[in-house]
């Protein structure tokens, strides 16, 4: 069994947590370099992603989806809008709801992007079968869920 970080046979090296934090800075610098190469940064990317998934979204949904405060969200939007990767209008039905869409030129690049992340996934999956890969996947929500309801600083 897998030892918390009280226990007297802790190691850190086989901590759930610790091994989830390497891996998505693995992950993260791996993505960091090749879409350094379009000419983009992280936060574009997981923008573009969301918006792929999702065009328009609404600021709000952006924010809640990439697990980013509002006003970071809105920053690197305005920064997207001047690249000419997305575009802002308002909802229709309620005017204070700024919504984010996707440019031509953003598509573009995200095809591309897409491409370099399949290969990146593909390599971090190597090896594990589909169903492992799955159970991976809903450890990770069941983990992220009971975090989400955590009252760490109880005593």
């Amino acid at each position: 069994m897998l030892s918390a970080p009280r226990d007297p046979d802790f190691q850190i090296d086989n901590f759930p947590l610790f091994n989830l934090l390497c891996t998505a800075s693995a992950y993260s610098e791996e993505m960091s370099s090749a879409i350094k190469q379009l000419d983009l940064d992280q936060s574009h990317w997981r923008i573009l992603m969301l918006l792929a998934d999702k065009s328009p979204s609404s600021v709000s949904e952006l924010a809640s989806r990439s697990v980013t405060k509002m006003s970071t969200v809105t920053r690197i939007i305005l920064r997207m809008v001047d690249c000419g990767l997305v575009t802002r209008s308002v909802r229709p039905n309620d005017r204070r709801v700024t919504m984010v869409h996707l440019t031509q030129s953003a598509e573009q690049k995200l095809d591309r992007l897409q491409r370099v992340a399949d290969r990146i996934y593909n390599r971090a999956m190597n090896g594990m079968s589909l169903q492992a890969a799955e159970q991976l996947t809903d450890s990770l929500k069941h983990i992220r869920h009971n975090l989400s309801q955590s009252q760490y600083l109880d005593s």
